[in-house]
């Protein structure tokens, strides 16, 4: 009796042991989706992409990174283009001159504060993706 609940027992091990799922690795190389949209969701945002630098420094790159989603960011939210043309024409004695005066200002200057929603690398360029969201 005791050899056959040995046997039991060990036939329920083995059994357990090969019932086991394999592990599932997930796929780091596909780009998410907020690299070519990063408005999603319902958030305001923008992708700032760094190469390698000259240092070879992550954080110079990260740092990078960072500041080309900011200025992205600061220009989907705070420029304000003005533009004038005055046209002026002058007929005197079938002479004609012509006068054209084009001015244009944009004012760049708001403040953005935004967050860091995601970071992703590029195993195959080593390019860092960094996503910026408005708060």
């Amino acid at each position: 009796m005791r050899i056959f609940l040995a046997s039991f027992v060990l036939l329920l091990l083995l059994l357990s042991g090969c019932n086991s799922q394999p592990e599932v690795k997930k796929n780091n190389n596909c780009e998410p989706s907020w690299v070519m949209n990063p408005n999603q969701d319902g958030k305001s945002g923008a992708i700032g992409i760094a190469g390698r630098t000259y240092d070879q420094k992550p954080s110079s790159q990260r740092s990078l990174a960072i500041t080309r989603a900011l200025d992205e960011l600061s220009l989907q939210q705070g420029v304000k283009v003005q533009l004038s043309i005055n046209k002026e024409e002058v007929v005197n004695n079938d002479r004609s001159t012509t006068h054209l005066d084009q001015q244009s200002s944009y004012d760049a200057s708001s403040t953005v504060t935004a967050h860091i929603e995601e970071v992703w690398t590029n195993p195959l360029s080593g390019n860092i993706y960094i996503w910026m969201v408005v708060d």
